[in-house]
């Protein structure tokens, strides 16, 4: 029971994650870090992997640079 929880858990984040990195990858990159700007396909696919692991902080950078820039 403990390990079906945990699994569901697990499962529950890496989807989050994964929704959150098809975003990421073709908006939220150049965002954050203008040499993404014009990244090739090869990186942003280099980068879904991680994006779908540390997609919470990914996230809060990400809107912390965009209320940066919207205040700019």
């Amino acid at each position: 029971m403990i390990i079906d929880f945990i699994f569901t858990v697990v499962g529950i984040y890496i989807i989050c994650g994964f929704v959150f990195a098809l975003a990421f990858v073709f908006k939220g990159a150049q965002v954050i870090d203008e040499g993404a700007k014009d990244s090739t396909w090869g990186f942003r696919i280099i980068i879904i992997p991680a994006s779908i692991v540390f997609w919470p902080l990914l996230l809060i950078k990400w809107i912390r640079v965009s209320k940066i820039q919207s205040h700019d």
